[in-house]
Order: C-alpha cells, then sequence, then structure tokens
C-alpha cells in the first residue's frame, strides 16, 4: 500500500490499523499545530517557521529578539535619543538603518564620542589615566564579543579604533 505524502505537512497519514487513541492524538495535535513554532506577530499576523509557512525576515526575528531581551531585563522599550525617542516596537528597517549610519545616534561618531565623554568624566578628566581608561574599554568590548559569540560587527570595531583616536587626542592635547 502506498501512501500519499502532502510536503506541505509534516505529519505522515496515520494507517488505518492503528488505534482510537493515537488517532484521536494525532487529530488533536494538528488542530493545535504543534509541528509549528512561533516567532510572533508581524502586521498582525501570526509569522511561523514550518513547512509551507510565512517565515519572518532576518530583521524582523533580530528585532523580536531584541524586544524579549529588553523585556525581560525589565528595559523600557522606549528609549531617549539625542533629540527623539526610540520606539523598538515601531521601528521599520529603515529608521534602524538610519540610526546606525555615519550621522545616526549609533553611528560611529557620535557612539564614540558618547563613550569618550563618559570614560573621562568617570576617570576625573584626568590623561594621567588614560591607561586605566583604555583597558577599561577594552575590557567592555572584549565582554561584548565573548557575548557576541566571539566577534563584532564591523561597525563596533570601527568604534572601538575611533574611541582609541579620540582618547589619544585627549591626552595630546592635555600635554599642550
Amino acid at each position: 500500500m502506498t501512501e500519499h505524502i502532502d510536503p506541505s505537512r509534516s505529519i505522515k497519514p496515520v494507517p488505518v490499523h492503528q488505534d482510537d487513541f493515537q488517532q484521536r492524538q494525532l487529530r488533536e495535535s494538528r488542530a493545535q499545530g504543534e509541528d509549528r513554532v512561533s516567532l510572533g506577530e508581524s502586521e498582525g499576523a501570526n509569522t511561523t517557521y514550518g513547512p509551507g509557512l510565512k517565515v519572518a525576515s532576518p530583521y524582523e526575528l533580530l528585532r523580536n529578539l531584541v524586544i524579549k531581551t529588553f523585556q525581560e531585563q525589565g528595559l523600557d522599550l522606549q528609549i531617549s535619543a539625542g533629540e527623539g525617542e526610540i520606539d523598538f516596537n515601531t521601528m521599520t528597517q529603515e529608521e534602524a538603518r538610519e540610526l546606525v549610519s555615519e550621522d545616526g545616534y549609533f553611528g560611529v561618531e557620535k557612539t564614540s564620542q558618547r563613550i569618550v565623554d563618559f570614560a573621562i568624566n568617570a576617570f576625573g578628566n584626568d590623561p594621567a589615566k588614560l591607561e586605566q581608561m583604555k583597558d577599561a574599554i577594552d575590557q567592555g568590548f572584549l565582554d561584548a564579543q565573548d557575548a557576541f559569540g566571539g566577534a563584532l560587527p564591523d561597525i563596533s570595531q570601527q568604534t572601538y579604533d575611533a574611541i582609541m583616536e579620540k582618547l589619544d587626542a585627549f591626552a595630546a592635547q592635555s600635554e599642550e
């Protein structure tokens, strides 16, 4: 006897000779959609991963992961960013690109400047503590690298390089 298997379904047809209990369990699992993994909501509809189902874009998956992480840590999903607010619940891919662009709030220039300003203030505006500042920033980047599985995106390396240049400029300016 040859059974027809529908490739869009992950459950094989049940042979007639199985008992009623197994057939009932199979019907219930199909009705509940147990073979699907929900990845959240996208534009009002469930985005799920499974055979023949809509798959969320990588941006949507990352956005949902960031939102979930923030929620688990009790962080607000709206943060102040310079002159405006960032709402991770409604952020589009274009808005995210703008934030990390050259002139964006999370771009290399503005992010490195915020980190340098923080480091200089945290170490009492003392250029003699330059190596301590650099060591603390190195440790922060190493911790972030470990958290991301051993590698950071290029923008992070560019930000690190800009921070080190700005700290060296701070020390050189203080010597004059």
